[in-house]
């Protein structure tokens, strides 16, 4: 009875091991193939009359196997998973090879399973082709809205604005906000702010823009955050919605951030911090749902380092910062700028005028201090000033007439004119406030005369009175 039970449960476990799916193959300490399943002879391409009896060690170098889990397990001692490829069947398989020990830890056999993954391997392949392929489409679609940005005078032909676009539209991608712009005058923050806001998912909600440095401090607070009825002498008897209830759901831009008073600035960070505004005059605050975008010109940390700026706000807009670089170090951009100009300029002014290589050329070793405005206006004006088709003549004149950033005027002769005397003296004043001064409102108040009047007279002179 005993007899036939082990029998019985003999060939109860050769059937399992015929008919599993999975390869089997037991291997003894030598190596030697003793037994394996129809499975694994399918697997492997081969006749178990072909290989019992061999070492697995001779298959490898028959090459019918590229690598062998046993061998591995005799040498290691331990279970051994590897990747193999068969030749002759042009499977991949992962194979774990896993050691028996007698009762001394000698291994006394090696039972091996082997597990088809072509298809595994298969689907893994695909998903690295469909990713690389996701990947192209995602930098075709970049590419694409790069060349839009031709039709808002974003040029992006040089590295560096190239990096910055590509960072402004991973921001909005993610719809974030408290974005910090720092670029000198002229470089086309407030064009850049509006790019994002166009490429958010909420781009059809409202673009709120204001210039902090363009009202005084009661002004800017009553814009910003509205008032209730009465709440001051003038005020309108029905109130006043503020701006960041006007953006809401949309995008609120602070233009000039860095000349905003130290007043509003405290205001302007608890708004921040909560998410909600209190009104002039008002007693219940109101819930605001809008991304912050601001932009300066300013070095904020010499301003908040001069008390000129909290440093808790600068911390606070400085979540994610997107430098322009200035126009003289991207000479790249020149060229695409030109001619988009032109080809505005001309139509509007019902122009064909054309720029040759040697006005190209000076635009080219021109510093530019008003950076991109500053070519703009050239090209506009000698399309306008110019009679002739060609504007390099008129052009060359007028870049060497404007003196570089810093040029010293030689003191004038004895008989020298009363004009040439009043641009020497003006030169001079401008040049002592270039020094000492941050913004052209700074410059304004050191010269006593209008904002309006320095920013014209340092274009006249070609001096740039913002620090970087």
């Amino acid at each position: 009875m005993k007899d036939d039970s082990s029998q019985m449960t003999f060939s109860y476990l050769t059937t399992i091991f015929d008919r599993s799916a999975d390869g089997l193959m037991i291997c003894d300490v030598n190596g030697t193939i003793l037994k394996l399943n129809r499975a694994a002879e399918i697997l492997n391409g081969v006749k178990a009359s072909e290989v019992l009896g061999k070492d697995v060690r001779t298959l490898v170098k028959e090459g019918q196997i590229d690598r062998s889990a046993t061998q591995e397990v005799l040498e290691t001692k331990r279970q051994v998973s590897v990747i193999q490829t068969t030749p002759r069947s042009d499977y991949t398989l992962l194979v774990t090879g896993t050691p028996v020990f007698d009762d001394n830890h000698n291994i006394l056999f090696v039972v091996v399973n082997e597990r088809d993954i072509s298809l595994i391997e298969g689907m893994r392949q695909q998903l690295v082709l469909v990713r690389q392929e996701s990947e192209k489409i995602k930098d075709e679609l970049t590419e694409l809205t790069l060349l839009e940005l031709k039709e808002n005078n974003i040029v992006a032909q040089s590295d560096s604005m190239k990096q910055t676009l590509r960072l402004a539209l991973k921001l909005s991608a993610i719809n974030a906000s408290n974005i910090l712009i720092q670029g000198e005058s002229g470089t086309g923050k407030g064009l850049l702010a509006k790019f994002i806001h166009k490429h958010r998912a909420g781009s059809k909600m409202p673009f709120i823009q204001i210039n902090c440095a363009a009202l005084p401090e009661n002004l800017l607070e009553a814009e910003l955050f509205g008032y209730t009825k009465g709440a001051f002498t003038g005020a309108s008897e029905k109130g006043k919605i503020g701006l960041f209830e006007l953006a809401s759901g949309g995008t609120l831009f602070l233009d000039e951030i860095g000349e905003m008073s130290i007043g509003v600035q405290a205001k302007l960070l608890k708004c921040l911090d909560d998410h909600e505004i209190m009104p002039i005059g008002g007693i219940t605050p109101k819930k605001i749902d809008c991304s912050i975008i601001a932009a300066t010109n300013q070095d904020l940390d010499t301003r908040t380092f001069n008390k000129k700026f909290r440093l808790d706000l600068f911390h606070r807009l400085n979540t994610f910062t997107l430098l322009i670089p200035p126009l003289r170090n991207r000479p790249e951009d020149i060229l695409e700028l030109v001619r988009i100009t032109l080809k505005k300029y001309n139509k509007r002014y019902n122009r064909r005028a054309k720029i040759g290589y040697k006005a190209f050329d000076r635009l080219q070793t021109y510093d530019f201090p008003g950076n991109v405005r500053e070519l703009v206006n050239i090209i506009k004006q000698a399309i306008v000033m110019c009679d002739r088709r060609s504007l390099d003549d008129y052009l060359v004149k007028a870049l060497n007439k404007t003196k570089p950033p810093g040029t010293k005027v030689e003191p004038m002769k004895e008989g020298g004119s009363l004009s040439d005397k009043i641009w020497a003296v003006e030169n001079e004043m401008l040049m002592q406030a270039a020094m000492k001064c941050f913004t052209t409102r700074e410059a304004a108040r050191f010269l006593g005369i209008s904002q309006p009047s320095v920013v014209r007279k340092c274009k006249k002179h070609g001096i740039r009175i913002t620090k970087n």
